[in-house]
């Protein structure tokens, strides 16, 4: 199935596009996408809010969920209809010497679906710059009806919940979470295309970010959200939005601000040309940010090049893909 964003699709077209794997399932879908990091995973009070954060996104699932899993399952634990989530025990890895993991979603394993989360905040901090993250996704049409502001609304939530060090929502790539499936629809050469193509949705490996980006962040989405902290280094909030122009609004939260890139989240097509020019400006005003990712995120097209002797092709294309946005 092509994706032609000319014929500027409805948000229930866009949620039939797929990618699949070669047996047939979904194996990369687009949707709206909210991966959040916060410091601190060992501590007690952000693990309750965590759960709690996990709570409320369940909440706005309702019965859609199918498999699901907790930080000791050797594999997905299956929902009969009608039948929930063991809330309580999602609770119970908030204990401080508890293994905090949990996934799940609406569809099978090793398949992308826009109702799925996943989770991980360790219970020993081995350094003080360590990262926890919550990944979730959503449909484009949870928001019909729904009031303005909605999903800026529930991003700046769980930024303000979690303390987030750094963090994304807007429009992105939906992939399977289990290991298997999620490498397997990188490595699909159709995505890879995808991926270079339509510059504006957002991908993540949250392991790769949460090793990668202690002390700076990935890339940019419509929504990014920066700590203080890292602020700091670049003159804080004010200077960046300065730096961004005028399509830049800023949201302060609890630990520091999110910086949105327009009035709408964009798709983009660098084919056409087509580089949002607010997601342009706050990628250049953020670069000094960007943290040395130096694992590989993103796999290369067949024949990708030019490549320095000696380099691997898929971390140039990572490299490439990260700086899409810094205006060089």
């Amino acid at each position: 199935m092509q994706l032609d964003i000319s014929a500027l699709p409805t948000p229930a077209q866009l949620e039939q596009y797929f990618i699949p794997f070669p047996d047939g399932r979904p194996a990369v879908r687009i949707g709206l996408r909210l991966s959040l990091y916060f410091r601190r995973p060992g501590d007690a009070d952000l693990r309750q809010a965590l759960a709690a954060c996990i709570s409320e996104y369940l909440s706005l699932a309702g019965d859609r969920m199918r498999i699901y899993s907790f930080a000791t399952d050797r594999q997905y634990r299956k929902l009969k209809p009608g039948q929930k989530i063991e809330i309580g025990k999602l609770q119970a890895m908030a204990e401080p010497d508890e293994d905090f993991e949990f996934d799940v979603s609406a569809s099978g394993e090793g398949v992308a679906d826009h109702w799925a989360l996943s989770s991980m905040s360790t219970p020993v901090t081995y350094r003080e710059d360590e990262l926890g993250y919550m990944l979730a996704y959503l449909p484009f049409t949870v928001l019909e009806n729904a009031p303005p502001r909605s999903f800026t609304k529930f991003f700046l939530h769980l930024c303000n919940a979690l303390s987030v060090e750094h963090g994304y929502g807007g429009m992105g790539w939906v992939l399977p979470f289990d290991l298997a499936g999620h490498n397997g629809a990188l490595r699909l050469p159709e995505f890879c295309q995808q991926t270079l193509r339509f510059c504006a949705l957002d991908v993540d490996d949250p392991s790769g970010t949460m090793n990668h980006c202690e002390n700076g962040i990935k890339s940019i989405n419509w929504l990014t959200a920066v700590s203080n902290r890292l602020l700091e280094r670049v003159g804080g909030a004010d200077t960046v939005a300065r730096m961004a122009g005028h399509e830049i609004v800023v949201h302060p939260y609890s630990n520091g601000s999110v910086f949105q890139a327009g009035a709408n989240p964009q798709i983009g097509d660098s084919y056409q040309g087509l580089i949002p020019p607010a997601y342009l400006a706050l990628g250049k005003a953020l670069k000094p940010l960007r943290a040395a990712y130096k694992d590989t995120l993103l796999y290369s097209p067949a024949n990708y090049g030019p490549v320095p002797t000696g380099e691997s092709p898929n971390k140039v294309f990572t490299q490439r893909w990260l700086a899409r946005f810094d205006g060089d």
